[in-house]
C-alpha cells in the first residue's frame, strides 16, 4: 500500500470521525441554544476547540504529506482534489437549490441548518478526494500487474 493510499484511508478515517464528533457537538448545542443563548454553549465550543486546535496542529506539524510522492501519485492526488471541488460544488449547488425548489422563494430555512450544511460540505468534499485517491490507485495497480 502506498503512501498516498494510506494518508486517503487515515483522511477517511480522520474526516468521518470529526464530522461525527462535529454533528454530535452541534446537536448538543442546538438541543440547548433553541430558546436562546446560553454558556453550555460557549463552553462545548471551548471543549471542541480544545481538541481540534491540537489534533490539527500536530497533523500539521509534520513534514508535507506530498513531498514522499513519485510523479504517478502527484497525479493521482491533483486528480482526486479536482473530482473533489466538482463534488464539493455539486454538492452545494444541490444543497442550496433543492430547498428553494422545494420550499419556494418566500420561505425562510432555520438559520440552524447552515453549521449541519457546512459539516456535511466538508464531510463530502474529504469522502470524494479519499474515495477516488483509494480506486485511482486500485485501478493503477490492476493495470501495473
Amino acid at each position: 500500500m502506498s503512501k498516498l493510499q494510506k494518508s486517503a484511508w487515515f483522511n477517511l478515517g480522520l474526516i468521518t470521525t470529526g464530522s461525527l464528533f462535529a454533528l454530535l457537538c452541534f446537536a448538543l448545542a442546538a438541543g440547548r441554544i433553541e430558546k436562546g443563548f446560553n454558556y453550555i454553549n460557549v463552553i462545548l465550543c471551548l471543549i471542541m476547540m480544545c481538541i481540534l486546535i491540537p489534533v490539527i496542529y500536530i497533523i500539521s506539524k509534520k513534514k508535507s504529506y506530498e513531498a514522499g510522492f513519485d510523479e504517478r501519485e502527484k497525479m493521482i492526488n491533483q486528480r482526486a482534489t479536482n473530482l473533489s471541488l466538482s463534488g464539493l460544488i455539486i454538492f452545494l449547488y444541490l444543497a442550496c437549490f433543492i430547498p428553494f425548489i422545494a420550499l419556494g422563494g418566500g420561505n425562510i430555512i432555520k438559520v440552524i441548518y447552515l453549521p449541519v450544511i457546512f459539516i456535511c460540505t466538508v464531510f463530502t468534499a474529504q469522502l470524494i478526494k479519499s474515495i477516488a485517491v483509494i480506486v485511482q490507485c486500485a485501478l493503477e495497480e490492476e493495470d501495473g500487474q
